[in-house]
């Protein structure tokens, strides 16, 4: 029997959705005015377009846009006095990403089942992370749930304001890159083996350096594609591998050696230690609980390692900077603004300057290194060209000399 998607109402301002069998579309609609709704549309839905829905899901993302938007609009609506269910069933249907719409839609259900909010978010590991959770498991202890979601917004979008300097500043060199590779493979293997035709004709002695780019365009032009799967491969295996805990640890340990990348990072690193643990304190979660969720947001393995330390040394007894200055990677200066907090009580205003402070310092790291990788990415890309070029020139002049 065929099934229709319906949409109904169910009362004043409510409105359902779902799928319903029936031998036609009239006889959906019968049916569903006999259970009591009254239908705004009813279309027949095929296994083509349920496996057309699954794929769509499949490929939109809850990004960090998105839970910024439904923390800002739940802030509103609360602040508004609107109850959370109903301020929930509210969004269902002003969300623009429908997996975030389902999302919110499962968050209502529970936290009408009586689930809190922090334990409805809890249960989606994979969209909220630990410090969302805390923060709200604090708001709605200490009964300011609606400060606290704006302080997810400020947070929120810092975090964005920060990772999108970073990418931005990295586009044009990435750009460079991409294009300059692809110019050097359309160059060995399609353009320069039609020279090395008309120099094998001649039958001359060809310099070094052409004979080399003949082996090289000889080969390209003839396994190009197997260049192509190979170098996929190689990127397959390397993207899986980074992915593993060994491979990323691996990659972080590296990117910390690197003389300017290392700055970067460090700089990255600090900025989000010191607002997600600020955040934190400031909204009343316990110090261990706030380093410990500290410690699972940090992106570098190694750096997240040294914030496991420091909880271990306060668990012991000993002051966060104390702690701090035992690891290599904690600039003296955040160590010494730290223990200027822990001398004052002031602990939430020093990481919020820490945190301004680094976010200017990173944004200005990034372009420091963004000013050095483009003219030696370019000179690099340059030199590879010109000596293509070169290879190429040198036997014409040779050729023609002769010829004269």
């Amino acid at each position: 029997m065929p099934q229709f998607q319906y949409e109904v109402k169910k009362g004043p301002g409510e409105s359902a959705t779902g799928l319903i069998e029936a031998e036609n579309q009239r006889a959906a609609a019968a049916r569903l005015r006999d259970m009591g709704y009254f239908p705004i549309r009813v279309e027949e839905f095929s296994d083509k377009e349920e496996k057309k829905d699954v794929l769509r899901q499949a490929l939109v993302r809850i990004g960090l846009k998105d839970r910024n938007v439904f923390f800002r609009q739940l802030a509103n609506l609360i602040e508004s006095g609107m109850p959370i269910t109903r301020a929930l069933r509210t969004l269902v249907e002003q969300a623009e990403n429908p997996k975030m719409s389902k999302l919110i839609d499962t968050l209502r259900d529970d936290v009408q089942k009586g689930s809190s909010f922090a334990e409805a978010m809890e249960r989606r590991p994979e969209v909220f992370s630990a410090v969302q959770c805390n923060l709200v498991r604090a708001g709605e202890t200490g009964g300011m749930l609606e400060e606290v979601l704006w302080r997810l917004v400020a947070f929120g979008e810092q975090q964005e304001e920060l990772r999108g300097k970073a990418v931005t500043a990295l586009v044009y060199p990435a750009f460079l890159l991409v294009i300059g590779s692809i110019a050097v493979f359309i160059l060995v293997s399609f353009v320069f083996p039609r020279f090395i035709e008309v120099f094998e004709d001649f039958n001359a002695d060809l310099p070094m350096p052409t004979q080399v780019v003949m082996a090289v365009c000889g080969f390209m032009g003839s396994y190009w594609w197997a260049v192509l799967i190979g170098l996929g491969c190689v990127l397959g295996g390397l993207i899986y591998y980074l992915r593993t805990e060994s491979g990323r640890r691996q990659r972080d340990a590296v990117l910390l050696r690197v003389p300017v990348v290392r700055t970067v990072v460090q700089k990255y690193e600090m900025a989000r230690f010191a607002r997600t643990l600020g955040t934190l304190l400031e909204n009343g979660v316990p110090v261990l609980r706030s380093l410990k969720t500290t410690a699972d947001t940090m992106g570098n393995a190694l750096i997240r390692d040294e914030v496991s330390a420091i909880l271990e040394g306060v668990t012991d007894g000993r002051s966060m900077s104390e702690s701090m200055a035992q690891n290599p990677h904690f600039p003296p200066l955040v160590v010494s603004m730290f223990m200027v907090g822990e001398e004052s009580g002031r602990i939430g205003d020093v990481t919020k300057r820490l945190a301004d402070a680094y976010d200017l310092e990173v944004d200005r790291a990034v372009k420091a290194m963004t000013a050095l990788f483009e003219p030696l990415l370019i000179v690099f890309m340059g030199v590879i060209i010109g000596f293509l070029v070169i290879a190429m020139l040198l036997p014409m002049l040779t050729l023609s000399a002769n010829v004269g």
